[in-house]
């Protein structure tokens, strides 16, 4: 009983620490749909959660229209190109297939929502250049676009304790990017 209160504070602490107030075990609008890899099927906030473990964007894509079809959706958050990057694919092939499910999304109706990638800490952190480069091109894509963008990057950069693997995120790196969501995304019902 001890126990369990105090790793109820604990975690009441480090979430006002960190500034959050939204309970991870809370579940966003099933109008929103996340699409993504492993990253989004490991996150406890999606309803809609359409993540692929080991996807790639040209995966996403081909699933997207179909994933997102008759689901009566007003936003789908796209978070892809972690795996893109881990295989070494053209930073253009990326951007090409996150504006191509943007422009599905929109022909149907549904708002897009972009998301930088978070940092990845494998490989000693030898990817932060292709990280950085994709990052800005996705920035790039929504602002032309005129698309609403979530850094995910910042808020976990220089956190490595964050990620379990320096790929995949631990409860505390989901929480950061609940919050950092939340703030420019209406993710519940009003």
């Amino acid at each position: 009983m001890r126990r369990s209160l105090r790793t109820v504070v604990c975690l009441a602490s480090l979430s006002l620490a960190l500034g959050i107030t939204a309970c991870s075990r809370v579940k966003a609008s099933s109008h929103v749909a996340f699409m993504g890899d492993s990253l989004t099927e490991m996150w406890t906030l999606p309803r809609v959660n359409l993540g692929k473990y080991g996807q790639t964007t040209t995966q996403m894509l081909k699933r997207f229209p179909t994933d997102i079809a008759n689901k009566n959706l007003r936003s789908v958050i796209i978070l892809g190109g972690t795996n893109d990057v881990l295989l070494g694919i053209d930073p253009e092939t990326i951007i090409s297939n996150l504006s191509s499910m943007a422009a599905i999304a929109r022909s149907r109706g549904i708002e897009p929502v972009l998301c930088e990638i978070p940092p990845i800490y494998a490989r000693q952190g030898t990817l932060a250049p292709q990280v950085a480069e994709l990052n800005r091109r996705i920035a790039t894509l929504a602002a032309s676009e005129n698309l609403r963008l979530v850094d995910f990057y910042d808020p976990l950069h220089g956190h490595p304790a964050y990620f379990s693997d320096g790929i995949h995120l631990r409860s505390r790196g989901y929480l950061v990017m609940d919050w950092t969501l939340e703030h420019k995304v209406s993710l519940f019902e009003r």
